[in-house]
């Protein structure tokens, strides 16, 4: 508890000294203006020393009295300010309901300060760039939690009641239910502890369903391993979670994903971070993650049968082009296998493993992969 409230001071401490600054700012040169980082492609780079996609040095000057800036102007501080109630009153709450918190009409005006949610989102953003934290540090969460969990690993969650007291929730995740354990939304040290993992690697798998399967036939027991899905593109919880688990414990991580460009982009966003969150990747990205499967290559190599095969769409085509640009997917294994997908005409997914049996892929597609060091970088 101790740990959050010094976390919330921290934030409360630095809006409060951002917003002094901005004045003496404006007294000193005689303009009110934030510098803010640009977030767009232009200033997104490829760090190949880190293995992370991050957010370069350049920045936009927005100006109060500029008519092409003031809004964005206003609009960031007036989210400032809420940001400090909500960590001050010690609320934590979601990207929409700020939304509708900073909703409101300008004094003397017909003009609201934000009409749509991305508006106040963008602000949001702003924020974590200029002030150093991340947003679920304000207290903010997009929705609930995408993750769930399986295996030997303790957690410690902390969990905050309307009067400002809080509980601690202690997870085994050996002892768990169909759903395993729910990442909660917000899944940063102060409020998801790491009390005990006993694992040997971190299993992440791409679908919801497939997890179902191993965590069914218990493979996070006879392999030591801690399985984690978020059904599909990654949230920022779960992706923190993963990074936590291999910087914190050591874990190595493997990504299990469809044959097919966009499961490939999953597993790449889990490695190097994402073009929108690339502020956020040396949080979020964990570089030493390893690829174990699915491959057009596996089609030959475990005999699948030709009925699993799902013909190329052009949408297919065109995101397989994509990924082949990417300086992230610039090594040989991976244009191996761009080459032989395009040249096969075919892609596949996990559940192809169930043509050969129910448990194939639990018991036998992914440890003969892991045994055999099957994976891609």
């Amino acid at each position: 508890m101790e740990e959050i409230r010094e976390v919330d001071r921290k934030v409360v401490e630095r809006i409060s000294k951002w917003a002094k600054e901005l004045l003496e700012k404006a007294k000193k040169e005689g303009e009110l203006y934030l510098e803010v980082p640009v977030r767009s492609l232009s200033n997104v780079i490829w760090d190949e020393e880190k293995g992370i996609l991050r957010m370069g040095e350049r920045v936009a000057r927005r100006s109060f009295l500029n008519i092409a800036h003031a809004k964005r102007f206003l609009q960031t501080v007036v989210v400032a300010s809420a940001i400090k109630s909500l960590v001050e009153e010690g609320v934590t709450t979601s990207l929409r309901d700020v939304f509708y918190r900073v909703k409101f009409t300008i004094p003397g005006t017909r003009e609201n300060v934000v009409d749509d949610q991305k508006e106040s989102d963008k602000a949001i953003e702003d924020l974590e760039t200029m002030l150093g934290f991340v947003r679920e540090e304000f207290h903010v969460f997009s929705k609930g939690g995408k993750g769930h969990v399986a295996g030997p690993i303790e957690i410690e969650e902390h969990v905050f009641s309307p009067d400002g007291k809080h509980r601690v929730v202690e997870v085994d995740c050996t002892n768990v239910g169909m759903g395993g354990w729910a990442v909660p939304p917000i899944a940063e040290p102060e409020r998801v502890k790491i009390k005990k993992v006993e694992a040997e690697f971190v299993l992440v798998i791409e679908k919801s369903a497939v997890w179902t399967r191993f965590h069914e036939d218990r493979f996070w027991d006879e392999h030591n391993a801690i399985i984690v899905t978020a059904e599909g593109m990654p949230d920022r919880a779960t992706r923190r979670l993963v990074h936590r688990l291999h910087y914190e414990h050591g874990l190595p991580v493997y990504v299990l994903t469809d044959a097919d460009p966009w499961g490939w982009y999953i597993y790449s966003v889990y490695k190097q971070g994402s073009i929108n969150l690339s502020y956020l990747s040396p949080q979020l990205a964990t570089p030493p993650s390893k690829f174990l499967g699915m491959t057009v290559s596996d089609y030959y190599d475990f005999g699948f049968p030709r009925t699993v095969q799902i013909k190329l769409t052009e949408q297919d085509v065109k995101r397989l082009k994509e990924l082949r640009r990417y300086p992230w997917f610039k090594r040989k294994e991976w244009h191996a296998e761009f080459d032989l997908m395009e040249k096969k005409g075919f892609k596949m997914e996990l559940e192809a493993a169930s043509s050969k049996h129910w448990r194939f892929i639990s018991k036998e597609y992914v440890p003969a992969k892991l045994e055999a060091g099957k994976v891609l970088p």
